[in-house]
């Protein structure tokens, strides 16, 4: 008799935890990306839902240690996690390899125009939509708004201006220790990123109207010469450029010893912390252009986007996060809490944001200028195109090759690459 209650007791508990518990949904998402509000946003979505459950698997906070996860578990065909959190750089080749849900049922053509268009067309595959944009990033030109009106300059709108101030700063500061230019131009994704700042800057396109790889153009070549020239003939950029991340960039900028700096838009809190010492000296502009070419967008951008895994037993409860925390509310709340900006265009009209974040509209023109990264047409081939990028670039900036035979190499891997 006590042993039928006991077992009695015991069928109760568990319907009653399966009965509570409903379906759990696993999102792939690092603290560091919207960790602070994680959370909390999970406890809304679960009162709002009491039938679903998140569960949150904190992957690595470097973006390469996420993708390898990432790969690993996709090759095996795991169900786990039912959402991921992707580089604006990941969505074509994820979708290309298969490992992705088409989210064209749930995120109709009509929503897409609510958001930043750029991010859209880093979702897209062949046609499909893979990702909803979760927030967005780019890069930024920084200056010391000191020094420029000390020598009575505006900011610089194209780079021939940004080399004549900063070279007469430089010169009459007479500081041996101030730099010219600064940025991230290290073997890392940031060097492809500000390579591709200064092509679009000058006209150029990654791929001509054919599809043809088209880098070693007159306008590829011109752009990499000058970031040649930024270090050996203004002498601007110390020749360590070539070792920089975005952090070391931002310190020595921080440290005041530099005029011009372009990094991702992360270090303005950083630079104007109580405990900085250029916090009311620096401001920040969209990437400059090249002379004759004002219609030009420079902006380089990144950020983040939710996916549906392919192989996810729970995509109608999974779609029902990515649609709460892509919500105007919810990107509100992120931004305010992470000052990672939001992709709903929406949110930039309301009020509440410009109280929260002051600078977010002035990021939010600076991103309309913005150009993405040919990861949606490179798709699975993206990385490998990007490393021989990064490799062949660097050889121009250590004057191992010249720009052009630098260039033209690097379409001849890419093109081997593609066949």
């Amino acid at each position: 008799m006590a042993l039928r209650k006991f077992f009695g007791l015991v069928l109760v508990v568990l319907f009653g935890v399966v009965a509570l518990s409903g379906v759990s949904v696993e999102i792939g998402i690092s603290p560091r990306e919207i960790g602070a509000v994680m959370d909390e946003h999970i406890s809304n979505f679960e009162a709002q839902n009491p039938d679903i459950q998140i569960e949150w698997l904190k992957v690595p906070g470097v973006p390469g240690q996420q993708h390898s996860q990432y790969v690993t578990l996709f090759f095996g065909g795991s169900d786990k996690p039912d959402i991921i959190a992707m580089d604006i750089i990941w969505p074509g080749e994820f979708a290309s390899r298969g490992w992705l849900a088409p989210l064209n049922e749930y995120f109709p053509e009509e929503e897409h125009a609510e958001f930043i268009e750029n991010m859209i067309d880093a979702a897209k595959y062949e046609g499909d939509v893979y990702g909803v944009p979760l927030y967005i990033n780019g890069l930024h030109l920084y200056y010391r708004k000191d020094l420029l009106k000390k020598y009575g300059f505006t900011p610089p709108n194209t780079w021939e201006e940004l080399v004549e101030q900063a070279s007469y700063i430089v010169e009459q500061e007479k500081d041996p220790n101030l730099y010219g230019y600064i940025s991230m131009w290290g073997k890392i994704e940031g060097l492809f990123m500000n390579y591709l700042q200064f092509f679009w800057g000058k006209g150029g396109e990654f791929f001509d109207e054919e599809g043809n790889v088209v880098v070693n153009s007159k306008e590829g070549v011109e752009a990499l010469q000058f970031m040649v020239d930024m270090i050996y003939e203004y002498n601007l950029a110390p020749e360590s450029i070539v070792t920089y991340t975005p952090d070391d960039a931002r310190i020595l900028f921080q440290q005041g010893r530099a005029v011009f700096m372009v990094v991702q838009d992360f270090v303005w809190p950083i630079l104007t912390a109580s405990d900085s010492i250029v916090a009311d000296k620096v401001d920040f502009m969209r990437v400059p252009y090249f002379e004759g070419y004002p219609d030009t967008n420079t902006v380089c951008l990144g950020g983040w986007l939710l996916g549906i895994n392919i192989n996810s037993q729970h995509k109608e409860e999974a779609w029902k996060f990515i649609e709460y925390l892509t919500s105007h509310e919810a990107q509100l709340r992120t931004a305010a809490v992470t000052g990672n900006l939001p992709t709903r265009q929406s949110v930039y009209e309301d009020s509440r944001l410009v109280e929260q974040f002051p600078v977010a509209n002035k990021q939010y023109k600076d991103f309309m200028v913005g150009n993405v990264r040919p990861s949606a047409q490179l798709g699975e081939k993206y990385t490998q195109v990007s490393e021989i990028m990064q490799r062949e670039i660097q050889s121009a900036l250590l004057r191992l090759k010249t720009p052009q035979r630098a260039l033209d190499d690097a379409v001849s891997q890419i093109n081997a690459l593609l066949r």
